[in-house]
């Protein structure tokens, strides 16, 4: 059972790895991306899922539920945010979904290499990306809401 429980896991993340930046990038061309926010969320959902089951059937690993929980909760929630029109999620979205990606980062250069160092290194770096995408959604959101007041006092 476990060996393909872990074909799935490298499978989904090699997914998770390769459309999350996809989707950054046509989200930065001013598109949406619903395929690949899709595909996305897919991936880390199948990576979190079969981790779990690996976590809880391999000795020694159990230790790592949390993480694959944590995973998945982070994507299941930076979705919802700006679906959900969340209070402040324009600050959350970014956390959420980058902390997701950060995650997929981190166990794949750990499981790689085996240094630790990589459980550090990838929420560092992470950081910068995930300030430009938040500074990007606030200014955004900031011409967004000059356009609506201009377009509602001219009616006057």
């Amino acid at each position: 059972m476990r060996d393909p429980v872990l074909w799935l896991h490298v499978a989904a993340g090699v997914a998770g790895l390769l459309s999350g930046p996809l989707w950054l990038a046509v989200r930065l061309r001013g598109r949406r991306g619903d395929g690949l926010a899709r595909a996305y969320l897919l991936a880390v959902a199948a990576v979190a899922g079969s981790g779990a089951v690996l976590a809880v059937t391999a000795p020694g690993l159990a230790w790592l539920l949390p993480v694959a929980v944590l995973t998945g909760g982070l994507a299941g929630a930076g979705a919802l945010a700006g679906v959900r029109d969340w209070p402040h999620w324009r600050s959350l979205q970014p956390h959420l979904l980058g902390g997701s990606y950060i995650a997929l980062v981190t166990g794949a250069l750990v499981v790689s290499t085996g240094d630790p160092v990589w459980w550090v290194l990838p929420a560092l770096v992470g950081q910068l990306p995930i300030a430009v995408a938040k500074r990007r959604l606030h200014r955004e959101t900031g011409v967004a809401a000059v356009a609506h007041r201009r377009r509602s006092t001219s009616a006057r």
